[in-house]
């Protein structure tokens, strides 16, 4: 297989970011050797917020030069390890989350769907398992939650919490190496649904809120916004795609699709949230708690009337005059279905 000479570097390490000084940067590797270029050579994760990028150009020669390396074999973690997981959440702060705003039973449906773990990582930690349509499992992406707002919980230098289960067994020396090689999350369940269209986001918890509120969709997540891309989309080309790309990447993944349909791809891009005032990186998940916690606002201010006060308030709007006889006469105990025939 063809690879340029320089790739970015597909471990999980990281470095310091030159433009904003956040250990973000991914770095660029000499694809023969493995060794890294300098900090000035790399891509920040911080796309939206920082944006840096820099080819290694200038002072090496032929930055691009095509060497034909076979690609490694893909690894898989062992399906126990997914089971194993699927406990302890009344632990899980996610799952916590989820249940302060959808019913148990919807909660518990959620959990099955998409083989939801917890992990000891962290406390109260949540596995999110790449599984394939062949229920091949390409990777276990573990992030931290608040409990009580679903928020990513970040560290002191403001980073969300992330890592990876190939890179715990790594660590603890149950396995010497490990071949990443991600799927969209949630694919596993097109063999499970009957529905022709499938509604794709970014962000897995976003898929799996969004699963609840619209179920009529498959619900499938890229987990990154380079994970839109046509290697992940393959086993999903023969559906009809509705992508949800998160506010302010509307422009990248649209240019994408438009690449992916002409190699017979039937992608849509919805840009409702680009068209909103909501501010960068706003997903329909956020979307969703805002509106829910709008309707819980306004349920708290809702007056409730009895049959009585209702029936006053229809007349007092249809013919304002009557609520002077009513006082003036003193018939507020009356039969006010009785008054409702003689009006």
């Amino acid at each position: 297989m063809k690879q340029y000479k320089y790739n970015l570097d597909k471990s999980s390490k990281k470095f310091v970011c030159p433009k904003c000084n956040k250990r973000t940067l991914v770095k660029y590797k000499e694809t023969e050797t493995g060794n890294y270029l300098n900090e000035d050579f790399g891509r920040c994760d911080r796309e939206t917020n920082c944006g840096f990028h820099n080819t290694p150009t200038g002072e090496f020669n032929n930055p691009f030069e095509v060497v034909n390396i076979p690609k490694p074999k893909p690894s898989f973690h062992n399906f126990d390890l997914v089971s194993q997981s699927g406990r302890n959440y009344k632990e899980n702060n996610f799952i916590q989350f989820l249940k302060t705003i959808f019913t148990e039973t919807e909660v518990k449906e959620a959990i099955l769907k998409y083989l939801i773990g917890t992990s000891k990582r962290w406390n109260g930690a949540t596995i999110f398992w790449q599984i394939d349509n062949l229920q091949k499992v390409h990777a276990g992406k573990i992030l931290q939650y608040v409990s009580k707002t679903g928020k990513r919980h970040k560290n002191e230098d403001g980073k969300s919490l992330i890592d990876w289960v190939h890179s715990i067994l790594k660590r603890t020396k149950t396995i010497n190496d490990y071949n990443l090689n991600q799927c969209l999350f949630g694919l596993h369940l097109i063999n499970e649904s009957n529905a022709k269209t499938i509604a794709l986001v970014e962000g897995e918890k976003t898929a799996i809120m969004m699963s609840i509120f619209k179920p009529q969709y498959i619900w499938l997540a890229t987990g990154s916004k380079q994970g839109f891309k046509y290697e992940n989309l393959k086993p999903i080309k023969q559906y009809k795609i509705i992508a949800f790309p998160d506010k302010s990447e509307y422009a990248d993944w649209f240019k994408k699709a438009t690449e992916l349909n002409i190699l017979g791809f039937d992608i849509i891009v919805n840009d409702w949230l680009e068209n909103t005032n909501f501010e960068a990186g706003t997903d329909f998940a956020d979307v969703l708690l805002i509106e829910k916690k709008e309707a819980e606002k306004n349920k708290k201010h809702e007056i409730i009337y009895t049959d009585t006060e209702n029936i006053i308030n229809e007349f007092e709007t249809h013919t304002p005059e009557i609520w002077n006889l009513i006082e003036t006469f003193g018939l507020v105990d009356c039969n006010w279905n009785e008054i409702r025939k003689v009006i």
